[in-house]
């Protein structure tokens, strides 16, 4: 049995980052569907204690998730510096090329991570006032 091309794998793992990145997507219009309602009944001047604590709860979980998005691309950006460096500096600069599609993508995906997250800090924060 032949060995899988290193093309195919960093192909692959592009893909599913890729596909994490739609999922991701979907989850967060969900639950904007859900800040939407709560805004909804805000303006109507109808939310409940439930609500009030749904919204401050999960104001304080998103701060974290958006505090530790934000310290992990700190440390990502070195990294994937580092790694395109080995790349650019191990393969053919079209090989490297391929195999850096994996760390754009994951760059991508980050970031995108960090804007859902600091989008529904906003909400939330527009919300608790």
């Amino acid at each position: 049995m032949g060995q899988i091309p290193l093309e195919l794998i960093s192909n692959i793992i592009s893909m599913v980052i890729l596909i994490m990145l739609f999922v991701k997507y979907y989850q967060y219009k969900k639950k904007l569907d859900v800040l939407k309602g709560l805004n909804e009944l805000k303006e109507k001047k109808k939310l409940s204690q439930e609500d009030k604590s749904f919204i401050s709860s999960n104001l304080k979980d998103y701060q974290i998730l958006l505090a530790r998005d934000e310290q992990r691309i700190k440390l990502a950006y070195p990294v994937f510096i580092l790694i395109a460096g080995i790349l650019l500096a191990f393969f053919e600069f079209k090989e490297a090329m391929i195999h850096l599609n994996v760390i754009v993508v994951a760059f991508i995906f980050m970031q995108v991570n960090k804007i859902h997250n600091r989008n529904f800090v906003n909400l939330l924060t527009e919300l608790n006032k």
